[in-house]
């Protein structure tokens, strides 16, 4: 048993106490007066209903009431168990941190400019992969940040970890370029695990030995607390990948990916990022901000950068939907809106997991505290005594 506020038991203690201090004090003082008016023979016989029995009793009724009013006040608890259903999507969540990443040719939002944060397709893209995370409360999200390579997190259902993870790394964390292979095999690897020992998954790793259970301790399940019981799954959760990018090079290592990710059940949905005007490119510093010198072409002139909306549409061809190409907005507010009705038309699973929850029971014990309180008011000080008049 457990309470939601502990400190109150002293209170409904101290109170219960209060009430038998207080009878005591009432009897000495009572006692004291008593000797007071005369002598005692005479006094006994002019206060013979008195009853101090029955002011104890009220005393004990008052003192276990009050005592068990606290004590409810103090919301005991019991643990339990509840089955709750879960329905959600397994989702990769990946942004491009290229270079070309940095190009200006978007407008700056809200947010961006509180921040003190430039005008950049990056910037825009990873305030749009956030909200769409904070539109998607029940889906397991692995963020993926990419470029020439393409670093992952797991699956979690902590989206504010996955949130942060897409603006820990940048242009300068990662290899130059923009493989877009890698990061459609990555995110497969991710969102089948069954398949680790399938080519290609392996070079992702595996996880260390950090979960490994101490000496003495074990990892068995049916050793471990029932709380960390993976869910149960009834029908099997929809997978999909999400990728906010400016474009690439949807070479035959790309097709063959998202090629195999179609086969193996998972949506893709490509959202492009920036204009197709474009922008120049400029070098990155060591933090991975953008600097003034514009990346130049092997001719001396500067590198433009265009959103490749055909790159694009054609691997989503690949991945079997042409309709799941979205343009993001280059000015104003993000909007993920679109990206989550594409996602809503992905089959969400259904799974069962057992959860600690906890079960108030005050109820009776302030029901019968209320009930000594009445019965505390209804017992009386004095008793009936027979006087000569009812004896004749």
């Amino acid at each position: 048993m457990s309470f939601e506020t502990p400190k109150l038991l002293w209170l409904a203690a101290l109170a219960a106490l209060a009430v038998i201090a207080l009878w005591a004090y009432d009897r000495m003082r009572r006692r004291q007066l008593t000797l007071r008016i005369g002598e005692l023979p005479v006094v006994r016989k002019v206060i013979a209903s008195a009853s101090p029995g029955r002011r104890l009793a009220k005393a004990i009724v008052a003192a276990l009431g009050i005592g068990l009013v606290g004590f409810a006040l103090a919301r005991p608890q019991i643990a339990g168990k509840r089955n709750v259903e879960l329905r959600g999507l397994d989702l990769v969540v990946a942004v491009d941190v290229s270079k070309s990443m940095m190009v200006s040719d978007v407008g700056q939002t809200a947010a961006m400019a509180e921040k003190h944060v430039a005008a950049s397709r990056l910037g825009r893209a990873r305030e749009l992969a956030s909200a769409l995370i904070d539109e998607l409360p029940g889906d397991r999200i692995a963020p993926v940040v990419f470029a020439g390579a393409a670093a992952h997190f797991p699956l979690t259902e902590d989206h504010e970890v996955a949130s942060e993870f897409l603006y820990d790394l940048g242009p300068a964390d990662l290899a130059f370029g923009s493989n877009l292979a890698e990061v459609f095999r990555v995110s497969r690897c991710l969102l089948r695990p069954d398949l680790y020992d399938d080519l290609g998954c392996s070079r992702i790793g595996r996880r260390g030995h950090g979960g490994d259970a101490l000496p003495g301790e074990s990892l068995d399940p049916t050793d471990a607390d029932e709380k960390r019981a993976e869910p149960i799954e009834k029908t099997e959760r929809g997978k999909a990948i999400v990728m906010f990018t400016d474009g690439g090079d949807p070479d035959a290592d790309a097709q063959r990916e998202i090629a195999t990710a179609r086969e193996l059940g998972i949506a893709v949905i490509i959202v492009g990022v920036g204009t197709a005007e474009g922008g120049v490119v400029h070098e990155v510093d060591a933090d991975g901000n953008a600097t003034d010198q514009p990346k130049k072409l092997g001719d001396g002139t500067d590198v433009i950068s265009k959103r490749d909306d055909q790159g694009m549409r054609a691997l989503v061809e690949t991945a079997g939907d042409p309709t799941r190409y979205v343009i993001a907005s280059a000015t104003g507010e993000v909007d993920p809106t679109p990206i989550v009705q594409l996602l809503s038309n992905v089959s969400r699973g259904l799974a069962t997991k057992k959860i600690d929850e906890k079960h108030d029971i005050f109820q009776p014990f302030l029901f019968v505290g209320f009930c000594l309180l009445v019965i505390e008011v209804a017992i009386a000080t004095r008793r009936r005594r027979i006087t000569p008049e009812d004896a004749a």
